[in-house]
């Protein structure tokens, strides 16, 4: 029995009695070349019009090959880019639900489009993502009806206590605190299931880096370490403790704290940022860079899930970075002020 995916015009023929990891592996090594590389992000910030930048991303074989898009667009093309790596990545992989770490977020972004538009009364639709591990039309009737069937047990009790809490608070920030909340649940304990420790460590990072930069946000929205401790999430390597303990420390002094768990130079980087011009431009970009440092491990990597795990976190990455120069040239940022915010490349 033969199935056939599509991925960067190439057409391969799958014999699912001998689809493993290596040839997973090799087909992910096959298109890693088509990765954005420094040179290539090089040109993007040069290019003279968002026009000419979006022609380094065709070139790279972006969209369908058809019409292309005006760059006010390109979160369509982006968009389209994230479905097709995620749909080629499941294609091969031996046992997809290895890969659920990946697809979770997706998942919760779905539920919390649907949660807000039913509370606000808008649209949900421009804003789905079909990424996931259930269909956004699917999700969007479960959610609808109500009707748990085909969700995780986490999901269903996340819905239930947004349900509750907006209710009665008709806080909707509280909407992305609880679903976040058990989407890294769900992720951990997905990883954990799946018996990689690489995507169990890349998971806790994730965790430890969304705390950091709470931790960050909250002090200089002058809240209270209390109120960190009921979005603080579980999980991750460094304790809530840590964090509450040094509450009242200088950034640079905390960042030492943060050294067995490779967070140091973000926050003692962005934290002088944040205490000399009250931006986040450096954490955010150096907290990033630190999830493509930890992915090139898997380069080493010969066949397993790590090679496809790797390639993900790359695409995530790259993403960002093409969403970060795409939005800066079409501010008409300097080349400098782009600069300062585009991340470090997998390629």
């Amino acid at each position: 029995m033969f199935s056939r995916f599509e991925r960067r015009k190439e057409l391969v023929e799958v014999d699912f009695g001998k689809k493993d990891y290596v040839f997973a592996s090799s087909r992910v090594r096959s298109v890693e070349k088509y990765l954005l590389s420094r040179d290539k992000v090089e040109a993007m910030m040069d290019s003279k019009t968002p026009e000419d930048a979006l022609k380094i991303l065709y070139d790279i074989e972006y969209g369908d090959g058809s019409d292309t898009l005006p760059p006010s667009q390109f979160e369509t093309l982006l968009k389209e880019e994230i479905r097709k790596v995620y749909s080629f990545v499941r294609g091969i992989a031996p046992d997809e639900a290895e890969l659920y770490p990946f697809l979770y977020p997706y998942d919760y972004h779905n539920l919390k489009v649907l949660l807000k538009a039913e509370f606000l009364n808008i649209d949900p639709q421009p804003f789905l993502v079909d990424t996931g591990t259930i269909p956004a039309a699917r999700m969007t009737v479960l959610v609808r009806e109500r009707n748990f069937v085909g969700l995780t047990d986490k999901m269903r009790n996340g819905i239930l206590e947004v349900v509750d809490v907006y209710s009665r608070t008709k806080d909707p920030q509280l909407i992305d605190f609880i679903l976040d909340k058990a989407c890294y649940e769900e992720m951990l304990e997905s990883a954990k299931a799946g018996g990689s420790q690489f995507i169990v460590d890349y998971v806790r990072l994730q965790i430890d880096i969304i705390n950091l930069k709470t931790f960050v946000r909250c002090r200089q929205m002058g809240k209270s370490w209390d109120f960190f401790s009921q979005v603080f999430i579980d999980g991750g390597r460094i304790q809530e403790k840590i964090f509450t303990g040094s509450y009242d420390e200088p950034y640079e002094q905390f960042a030492e704290k943060l050294i067995p768990y490779g967070l140091a130079v973000p926050m003692s980087e962005g934290g002088t940022m944040l205490r000399e011009t009250g931006s986040f431009t450096a954490l955010e970009r150096l907290c990033d860079n630190r999830l493509v440092e930890f992915a090139k491990a898997a380069k080493h990597v010969t066949f397993g899930v790590e090679p496809l795990a790797a390639y993900l976190i790359a695409k995530e990455a790259e993403i960002r970075t093409v969403r970060i120069i795409m939005t800066g040239l079409l501010q008409n940022l300097s080349r400098e002020e782009i600069a300062q915010r585009v991340r470090e490349t997998y390629a």
